[in-house]
């Protein structure tokens, strides 16, 4: 048969080079039972084929690749005269012709036609992005531009590479089903288990990794997950450090003979000459019985997945009773009487308590007295001694109330805790987490025992690399490389199954893109709360106005975003994980890093053992101390005064924001112990001292990114060396300053008090929940829609921390009352006297502003009520809280409350 105009295949050999027989075939035509009737060459014998087996093509298309691609799995197939397609509606096949004769017939599945070159889909913007690498792009001592050269390899035909969706392909990225074994021979967590899981299901995935969240960890497992699939993996950083703790990784496992550390022409160079011709001796990696392992990590798997949730439940329980702890402390500090008399609320429900608390509030606004009734209903619920409780005072009853909730809500906290304990250590979640690495790691080792049989090892050259690079990636599967050079690794016909990127938001866009075009799917690693590659002014100017030129959307503004944050916003459907779980910090340090730039999403799984000196501010005396970025004011401070007292308590840092004080420092300890917080980006000390410099903190110094960097360098201690002169309060190293006094107990000059956050959150939703019940008011209407719209307006502002509560006391606001004349004190003590909603800094607990919402008729038409309106309004105006105040009349919009958040 003619091989160039009919195609005859053998579906029983479908995947088998044998399944093409047309050569073989010499005639083939239909029975009158519909079966095939079949004469081979060598045989004048005819042979029926059932026409479910064999299939007959008598049509061949012709493919005129034009300005397409042709793929065969990753390599890029240049040589071709002529390309036919023979298909049905379940099947296709291709026979390709080279250009020196030879001849091969492939199945559908193993073959990629190109449809729109990537030039073309990115239109002007690949043009930008091929103008940036001309016009930014390092040169080298001959003047070539090493960046337009890298772009120069972009095979722009393949247009089922990451960099196609990036540049605007409308083609939907692909997903695929998760492996039937996931191993983790690093270990694992909830969080990190989800972000292996999203990188082999989707061609692209982000894990955003904060600090002490085991981003290297997660990296490593995808590795060895992509590993077990023989697939090739490209793993690149913005550094060499990055990549390089990688490698350290797999080669502390043995695993370092799969890795090639390539990159600029020194390492290529450095890497060939390393190479031995053996591999080395694996002959314990070999198991006898791989099914009962693999039976016994997936048991190990799943429960240990049931154990993240109560271990996950823990670390919050445990943040949540240090917060509680600490606010209580404040609580009793304002208490004028013990309450032991009615320590029996104590052991009642937190929940029960809020809600009598709430309805006991609601009376005295009322002027009401308990009834006989409510007693009595009360005493049912709670306690038969509530009858007595509520005969007394309300404003005495609420405040022993507040002291019961605190009580009550730690005795739940720890019985859950020891619950919880005694569930983790049923199911020894321990063991099962080290029996779930060990297997995961015997499999990955079995695995690559098998794949790596042969005695001897092929060397390869510089050259080889490129030109055998099929070859050298089936021994090499792991190529290490920075960004810059990712493209030059192998052949530009060739490229990886898996890029991993690293510290993404230290790499730029322009590179970035450049790494996307190296494999089929990609995973973006990075944080970008963490210090985002630096652009100075000038250069800023000079690609803003690139971006411009060519009319570039936003989210490919090199100036203003990295690549990890270009990457989530051009990819909008894909999985973004975040790894919660931080093992690094103490959970006081991490804490204020968690609230301030991570909104509270990560959770501490350190422990707080009640430790001494965990945060430390040591200020000037006010004045001018820094001339420029030096401040040898600050120097002595931390010769003299601090490094004698972390002596002995492990490893000490010292952090800046700038260079000539690092070096000063230096020199005046006499020892390398101090550096910028960009280099110590990555690192980590048991102590960080932190020496501000600046009189007043600057945009440079207070910026969030790199005091979450330096911050969260901290394991143990954190001593923040600063300026004696006062801040502006919304700057964040105030705001690190108030956190700091609050949690060290530190009372300080203030006119107002801590705010009570976890009482009268849990007091405000009550309320709102007992309005939303209750047939209402027409004021209390307006405070439930007032809170409601108020909430929307902070989410939508943008604005860190800020938080409302409805109802709050002036009596726990005040902290200094000789403000005050005798009537205004007298107004501010009563338990009726309070804000409607006092908007805070849930951070450093810092009241912002207050509102209060009138009803019409209520406070227009009654002389007594404007007069305590006016009181109130006097009273709080004297501490900078004058409130906003909203008629029932008035319409109110997130727009009229994001106005007050602005202000």
């Amino acid at each position: 048969m003619d091989a160039r105009s009919c195609m005859i295949v053998d579906l029983d050999r479908l995947g088998d080079k044998r399944m093409f027989i047309t050569e073989q075939v010499a005639s083939i035509k239909r029975n009158e039972n519909g079966h095939w009737s079949v004469r081979f060459i060598t045989s004048s014998k005819i042979f029926q084929y059932n026409k479910a087996r064999l299939r007959y093509y008598s049509k061949a298309e012709q493919i005129d690749l034009g300005r397409k691609g042709l793929y065969i799995g990753l390599r890029h197939i240049v040589d071709v005269t002529e390309l036919l397609r023979f298909s049905d509606t379940q099947h296709t096949f291709y026979r390709i012709t080279y250009t020196n004769g030879y001849t091969e017939c492939l199945s559908g599945s193993d073959v990629y036609i190109t449809r729109t070159p990537i030039d073309e889909i990115g239109g002007s913007t690949w043009d930008y992005l091929c103008k940036l690498a001309s016009e930014t792009g390092l040169l080298v001592e001959d003047g070539e531009n090493i960046l337009s050269k890298q772009y120069d390899l972009v095979d722009v035909y393949r247009d089922h590479v990451p960099l196609a969706q990036y540049l605007g392909a409308k083609t939907t990225l692909y997903t695929y089903r998760l492996p039937d074994l996931v191993c983790y021979p690093f270990g694992c967590n909830a969080s990190q288990k989800k972000a292996v899981e999203a990188a082999l299901t989707h061609q692209v995935s982000i894990i955003q990794g904060p600090p002490g969240t085991g981003k290297t960890q997660t990296i490593l497992n995808i590795i060895a997950n992509l590993l077990l699939s023989n697939k090739t993996v490209l793993v690149v950083s913005n550094n060499n450090s990055a990549v390089e703790n990688v490698a350290e990784k797999l080669h502390k496992e043995g695993l370092g003979f799969l890795i090639a550390q390539l990159g600029s022409a020194e390492r290529k160079v450095a890497f060939t000459k390393q190479q031995v011709a053996c591999y080395p001796n694996m002959k314990e990696w070999k198991l006898d019985a791989p099914l009962a392992l693999k039976k016994n990590a997936k048991e190990s798997l799943l429960a240990v997945t049931q154990g993240f949730e109560d271990q996950i439940r823990m670390a919050q329980l445990k943040a949540e009773r240090q917060a509680l702890t600490t606010e209580q402390y404040y609580n009793e500090m304002l208490q004028e009487e013990p309450s032991d008399e009615y320590g029996w609320l104590c052991t009642k429900h937190s929940a029960k308590l809020i809600r009598l608390l709430n309805l006991c509030k609601i009376k005295q606004e009322r002027n009401e007295r308990p009834s006989l009734l409510f007693r009595i209903k009360w005493s049912y619920l709670l306690d038969r001694r509530c009858f007595s409780l509520l005969k007394g005072s309300l404003s005495q009853v609420t405040s022993k109330l507040e002291c019961a909730y605190y009580h009550a809500r730690l005795s739940e906290i720890d019985q859950e805790l020891q619950i919880i304990a005694r569930h983790l250590q049923s199911v020894d979640l321990t063991q099962r987490t080290h029996i779930l690495t060990n297997s995961s790691l015997e499999i990955l080792k079995n695995a690559v025992a098998l794949r790596y049989k042969e005695s001897t090892r092929e060397i390869f050259s510089i050259a080889d690399i490129k030109t055998k690079s099929e070859q050298f990636l089936k021994e090499y599967p792991i190529v290490l490389s920075t960004t810059y050079s990712a493209k030059s690794c192998i052949s530009k016909d060739m490229i990886f199954d898996y890029m991993i990127m690293d510290e993404a938001s230290q790499v730029d866009i322009t590179t970035g893109a450049l790494a996307l075009s190296c494999a089929t799917n990609a995973v973006i690693v990075g944080d970008d709360k963490q210090l985002p590659n630096i652009v100075s002014r000038e250069e800023c100017l000079l690609l803003e106005a690139m971006q411009r030129s060519y009319h570039i959307d936003d989210c490919y503004n090199v100036a203003t975003h990295s690549f990890l944050q270009s990457c989530a916003k051009v990819f909008r459907n894909i999985p973004i994980t975040l790894l919660r779980e931080h093992y690094r910090c103490h959970p006081k340090i991490i804490e204020f890093c968690n609230q301030r730039f991570y909104g509270g999403e990560l959770i501490p799984m350190t422990t707080d053992a009640g430790e001494q000196r965990v945060l430390q501010i040591v200020r000037t005396v006010p004045g001018n101390h820094a001339r420029g970025h030096f401040n040898q004011r600050e120097i002595d401070v931390i010769a003299q005064e601090v490094m004698p007292q972390y002596a002995g308590l492990g490893s000490v840092g010292i952090i800046t924001p700038y260079r000539l004080q690092a070096n000063a420092i230096n020199l005046s300890l006499k020892k390398d112990i101090a550096s910028t917080v960009h280099k110590y980006q990555g690192r980590e000390c048991d102590t960080i001292i932190m020496s501000m410099v600046d009189n007043c903190p600057t945009e440079f110094s207070d910026d969030a990114n790199l005091l979450n960097v330096a911050i969260s360098r901290a394991k143990k201690h954190l001593c923040i060396v600063m300026t004696g002169n006062e801040l502006p309060k919304e700057s964040i190293l105030a705001q690190l300053t108030a956190y700091i006094r609050y949690n060290n107990f530190s009372i300080e000059d203030s006119k107002l008090h801590s705010i009570f956050d976890i009482l009268y959150e849990q007091y405000t939703a009550e309320r709102l929940n007992y309005q939303a019940k209750h047939q209402p008011i027409s004021e209390h209407l307006s405070e439930q829609l007032c809170y409601d719209v108020l909430l929307e307006a902070i989410q939508e502002s943008g604005r860190k921390n800020i938080s409302v509560v409805c109802q709050y006391p002036l009596s726990k606001l005040i902290a200094d009352w000789s403000l005050l004349n005798a009537q205004e004190r007298s107004f501010a003590k009563s338990p009726l006297a309070h804000v409607d909603f006092l908007v805070y800094n849930s951070l450093t607990k810092k009241p912002i502003f207050t509102i209060e919402v009138d009803g019409w008729h209520f406070h227009k038409e009654s002389i007594v009520q404007q007069s305590r309106d006016e009181l109130k309004d006097q009273i709080l105006a004297k501490y900078d809280l004058a409130p906003h105040r909203l008629s029932t009349t008035d319409t109110v919009t997130k727009e009229t409350l994001k106005k007050l958040l602005e202000i």
